[in-house]
């Protein structure tokens, strides 16, 4: 038999269900059993929940990634609509406790429960507030934007920018309140937050932006969203993006370590042996950025499947000699017909090199650096203009400067 006789993946999403097919790719002939919260079929791409399915071009059938022939071929226990409860790691093997009062014994277990909405720090509890996270959130945002008129997106992160842009595109108005300076500000920085909040209001958004929110107003049914300032903006619909927190509570007593998602090292093992973690819960340390990085991103998630079901597979040989993770994240965003793609991990203190273009225009091209190091590159619209730049950010080498810095 290639790999452990039975392994338990908690999770059933892009990283859980990725990696099952790695295991079976790799050989594993053991028994799989999956624990996965949502009541669905198979994982699904998630990133369309937020462009497509919104604004009605994708059904849900269409996001779903494997057929239920493929799902059958896995040959795994799929247990959906189950949350796990707990986890035992003693002397032997590990248990995890599941809602429906069951326990599953196993030889390996892999982390993999993704993250939740973060919730506002005010009471949110009304009709028309909404977070979307799952097919079930989207498909109740879908309903009630159908019927809109005033649309308010709290925070310009990307889901928050994205939901924003469907909104647009569905001529509904949109207000999007963030406290930074402009939108996307912590994963971008200053110049292409520019470039996305110039693109947004040339579509129609309008902008609340260093402002925080004080509050809902509303008695059953939201009807607007009070700012610090005082100002109330009408809302018949509110979306919260604040971002995501990791779902591992259920972890609390079982010796895993967690600190803003579990702590693993770059082969995705835990602080206790057996037990393996990735995608959205976990923080793997990065060698090649020199700390614990929580990445969200679609292909990031992938390559860490990858990772462990190699280190699975190979068991006690992967003790000394792990697969581990060296890839450059890399992310893209859909807004109003513009495609950004960024390739490397960016930091607040980051220069920002424009290479080409304008902000708020297509074509843009720009580089990030530290320490006159590449750290990232940024192209919207512009795709072969980012493979240029791909070696540099894959080497941290130095930059060469252009007369445009920024």
């Amino acid at each position: 038999m290639a790999g452990p006789e039975h392994v338990v993946v908690v999770g059933a999403s892009l990283g859980g269900m990725s990696l099952v097919q790695e295991l079976r790719r790799l050989g594993h002939d053991g028994r799989v059993t999956v624990i996965g919260a949502e009541k669905v079929r198979a994982h699904y791409d998630r990133t369309q929940l937020s462009k497509d399915l919104l604004t009605g071009r994708a059904e849900p059938e269409s996001l779903y990634l494997l057929s239920e022939a493929e799902v059958a071929a896995l040959s795994a226990d799929l247990r959906t609509g189950r949350r796990a409860t707990g986890l035992r790691v003693g002397t032997g093997r590990a248990c995890v406790t599941v809602d429906d009062g069951s326990a599953v014994e196993a030889d390996v277990v892999v982390i993999a429960t993704g993250s939740s909405a973060r919730r506002p720090p005010f009471p949110a509890d009304l009709r028309g507030v909404h977070v979307l996270r799952t097919m079930e959130d989207g498909l109740a945002l879908r309903g009630e934007l159908a019927a809109a008129d005033s649309v308010v997106v709290l925070g310009a992160g990307f889901i928050g920018c994205e939901v924003a842009a469907a909104a647009r595109a569905l001529e509904r108005r949109v207000t999007v309140v963030d406290v930074q300076p402009v939108p996307m500000y912590t994963a971008l920085g200053p110049v292409l937050g520019d470039h996305f909040a110039r693109l947004h209001q040339a579509h129609g958004t309008r902008f609340e932006l260093g402002t925080a929110v004080d509050g809902l107003v509303g008695q059953e049914r939201v009807t607007g969203v009070r700012l610090a300032d005082g100002r109330v903006l009408d809302a018949d619909l509110v979306v919260v993006g604040f971002g995501g927190v990791p779902e591992t509570e259920w972890l609390q007593g079982s010796g895993v370590e967690v600190d803003n998602g579990v702590v693993c090292d770059d082969a995705g093992r835990t602080s206790v042996p057996g037990v393996l973690a990735l995608g959205d819960a976990a923080r793997w340390h990065s060698t090649r950025h020199g700390r614990a990085v929580r990445s969200e991103h679609w292909n990031h998630v992938s390559l860490q499947a990858t990772v462990v079901a190699e280190n699975i597979v190979a068991g006690a040989a992967a003790a000394d000699a792990p697969s581990r993770l060296d890839a450059v994240p890399s992310f893209w965003t859909d807004q109003f017909g513009s495609r950004m793609q960024m390739v490397g991990a960016p930091a607040s203190e980051d220069s920002v090199h424009i290479v080409a273009g304008t902000p708020g225009e297509s074509g843009l091209v720009a580089v990030y650096t530290r320490d006159g190091r590449t750290t990232a590159a940024v192209a919207v619209d512009a795709p072969r203009a980012l493979i240029r730049h791909q070696a540099l950010v894959a080497d941290g080498a130095p930059w060469p400067g252009e007369p445009a810095d920024r």
